[in-house]
């Protein structure tokens, strides 16, 4: 009897553990629940989601690299904007002061007090248009331009 309830008690159990479904996780199956072709399967799958991770951060890397190059165009582009509108800037103040330092020689020489003050005429306006920022400094050095003709002209009228 006792050994026919012994047997009955490891036919129990060996039902019992046919019935768990057994896992690839050491620290839930137990000794009986595990499976080693479930753990490697976790494994694998551990690792493709490793490599995926490893993956999408070196697109981000890329992307940070690609994104680093662009900023440093951008900024080469600036610097030389930059530069080239402090040359135009420069060359219209020397524009400007040439156009001025004309006037005062008109002004100097001019033989009556109407011509006196259209030279102080186009002082005003030299000034004016070298002051009006919103217009772009090849606008501004083309008015220019068209002042220092009328200003030249005036200078050879002088003469004559």
């Amino acid at each position: 009897m006792r050994a026919a309830a012994r047997l009955g008690g490891w036919l129990a159990m060996g039902a019992l553990l046919a019935d768990c479904a057994t896992t690839g996780d050491p620290q839930q199956g137990g000794f009986f629940g595990w499976s080693e072709a479930k753990a490697r399967d976790r494994q694998s799958e551990r690792q493709k989601r490793v490599a995926g991770e490893e993956a999408e951060l070196a697109r981000e890397d890329a992307r940070g690299r690609a994104r680093e190059t662009r900023d440093a165009h951008t900024d080469r582009g600036i610097a030389a904007a930059t530069g080239e509108h402090e040359r135009a800037e420069a060359k219209l103040h020397a524009q400007q002061m040439a156009l001025l330092a004309k006037i005062d020689q008109l002004e100097s020489e001019s033989p009556t007090p109407a011509s006196a003050s259209r030279a102080r005429t186009y002082r005003r306006k030299v000034n004016t248009i070298a002051a009006q920022t919103a217009l772009t400094t090849s606008q501004r050095s083309e008015r220019l331009r068209v002042i220092a003709a009328e200003i030249d002209a005036a200078l050879v009228g002088l003469k004559h």
